[in-house]
């Protein structure tokens, strides 16, 4: 399985929509709630438990290094974004390399799209990232969105009016919805090809604390459709027509985030301070990291103290609420949060740069007698210990991926 160092990288990163109209009515228990169509899930914490990747992942982890080679584009800065189409994996770096990285399905290194400066085709920063029917497209700064061939031939550019940080590529409607952030007048803007908004969402709400989280992420594609979330939103929405409508509502009862407080700490207190205050005060709450698919919305919790994972069964209508790290006993590697880039076919991943793979298999290593050692590396353990090998040699990262049970 190393000969071309073929690995499959399955996470599950987070996450987080999904799709629930396609499944049928839900059978209302104590946790698991439907009316009017839209799904509460309450979230107590004594349902809160250890899990194992084994109950939402089937029984193998396949191993991806994304090779380093003579080109200095192909050494990959941070991973921002990870998408599959085709026979290609794209990886978005917006903050060191600020590019985009092209590999095939053994991790070989095939382009780069690099192109900064000023100009037609050319970016001061990029934002975000979506591949869509044989086109990439990137949310840059400033105000634009660039769009390339799958060759990373500039095709053509337009601007946008505002500022966007996440955005999704309506095929249907044939237009974007970009979002601006929490200090804009309004949340999401829906924008056609020639740069014009024809509709305006979720305007700025003085009584709801935005914070100052970032996601990777806040639209997720299904099957038809899409879902839009953030953090500290706590509500999964939809959009349907011309409107979006809740979908998916976390209820966190009397341990949910006190808004009206921390908007007057906010206020009241220095940066420090506040910092200091929200980690002690801030409730619970939800956060888009993870992954939605047609199995699972896999999502990550702030809870008080600690965090936590929710992992929404929507062929079965049931809710997990489980450990922030999964234990591994497929490979027995090592436990790791679930995770959290969506590829395709059901398929998930997490990305470890080399060496800390390496790392671990060490660890691992000092755990083990020399017999235990010999037998877990030509057993269970020889995949990893072989990714391990072979990242150490690098910086660029191993993808480890799952496939997610039906």
């Amino acid at each position: 399985m190393i000969k071309n160092i073929k690995w499959n990288f399955r996470l599950i990163l987070g996450g987080l929509f999904f799709f629930l109209s396609a499944c049928g009515p839900i059978a209302n228990s104590e946790e698991v709630t439907e009316k009017d169509g839209v799904i509460t899930i309450k979230i107590d914490v004594d349902n809160l438990r250890e899990a194992s990747l084994s109950e939402f992942f089937e029984p193998e982890i396949d191993y991806l290094l994304l090779k380093e080679s003579e080109d200095p584009g192909s050494q990959i800065g941070e991973i921002a974004k990870l998408i599959e189409y085709k026979d290609m994996i794209f990886v978005f770096d917006w903050w060191i390399g600020k590019s985009v990285q092209m590999f095939d399905r053994q991790g070989n290194f095939i382009r780069r799209i690099r192109n900064l400066g000023d100009g037609l085709g050319k970016y001061i920063e990029l934002a975000d990232l979506q591949v869509v029917q044989d086109t990439v497209y990137l949310l840059a700064h400033p105000l634009k969105i660039i769009k390339f061939d799958l060759e990373g031939n500039f095709l053509d550019e337009f601007k946008i009016p505002v500022t966007g940080r996440t955005f999704h590529y309506d095929t249907d409607r044939k237009s974007f919805f970009v979002y601006h952030g929490s200090d804009a007048e309004n949340l999401v803007s829906e924008i056609n090809h020639a740069g014009k908004v024809l509709g305006s969402f979720f305007p700025r709400n003085p009584s709801i604390f935005y914070g100052i989280m970032s996601d990777p992420v806040n639209f997720y594609a299904y099957e038809n459709g899409f879902y839009f979330t953030r953090t500290y939103t706590d509500t999964l929405y939809t959009f349907n027509q011309n409107s979006f409508e809740p979908l998916m509502v976390f209820d966190f009862g009397k341990l949910a985030m006190d808004h009206t407080r921390m908007i007057e700490k906010k206020l009241e207190l220095d940066n420090r301070a506040f910092s200091d205050y929200f980690k002690e005060n801030s409730g619970s709450s939800y956060a888009p990291y993870g992954f939605s698919n047609s199995n699972y919305i896999l999502s990550r919790l702030r809870m008080p103290g600690f965090g936590a994972v929710s992992i929404f069964d929507k062929i079965n209508k049931k809710h997990h609420l489980v450990k922030f790290d999964l234990m591994n006993d497929i490979d027995e590697s090592f436990n790791f949060y679930p995770p959290v880039y969506q590829l395709q076919e059901n398929r998930v991943a997490i990305a470890y740069r080399g060496p800390s793979l390496y790392n671990k298999a060490v660890e691992k290593k000092q755990t083990m007698s020399a017999q235990e050692w010999q037998e877990y590396q030509q057993g269970k353990g020889k995949d990893f210990i072989e990714a391990a090998f072979y990242g150490k040699e690098t910086e660029n990262y191993v993808l480890m991926i799952l496939k997610t049970k039906k």
